[in-house]
């Protein structure tokens, strides 16, 4: 059984000369592949602080790498995705460190659902809430 290569990859963006804009065809004209590391070379994944709304977090391979995400919630997404993959295809659990494990490790009502499903989810109870707080209270 031949084990896949998962590879974590860095990408910058393109300028292109002519116009000093963004090519905007697709994501390969777009982006340019920097640096690629294979995930079993991924020894720590620190998020920095897990108390602030930081998108920055450190990659720990045979050096430190600092990467920046888009925001604070595609950090734990791609924290909880490399984790899912390393248990996956390595049979061991990534190190996290600095993260808070309430979103890294939903709980159990929570687990194996998507993001997408426990934001609809958590809407639909506001929306009750709501729907409630607006129910006349009979004073008798």
């Amino acid at each position: 059984c031949v084990k896949p290569q998962i590879s974590v990859v860095l990408c910058r963006r393109v300028k292109h000369s002519r116009t000093n804009k963004l090519q905007k065809s697709g994501l390969e004209d777009s982006y340019e592949k920097t640096e690629i590391w294979a995930l079993e070379d991924l020894l720590i994944l620190d998020g920095r602080d897990p108390d602030t709304d930081d998108p920055c977090f450190l990659m720990h391979f045979d050096t430190v790498r600092s990467v920046r995400a888009v925001s604070c919630a595609a950090k734990y997404t791609l924290a909880r995705c490399l984790l899912s993959l390393s248990r996956k295809y390595h049979h061991t659990a990534l190190k996290l460190k600095n993260f808070d494990w309430t979103y890294i490790q939903p709980t159990a009502m929570y687990s194996d659902r998507g993001d997408c499903v426990v934001l609809a989810q958590i809407c639909f109870y506001a929306f009750n809430l709501v729907c409630l707080s607006l129910c006349p209270v009979p004073l008798a």
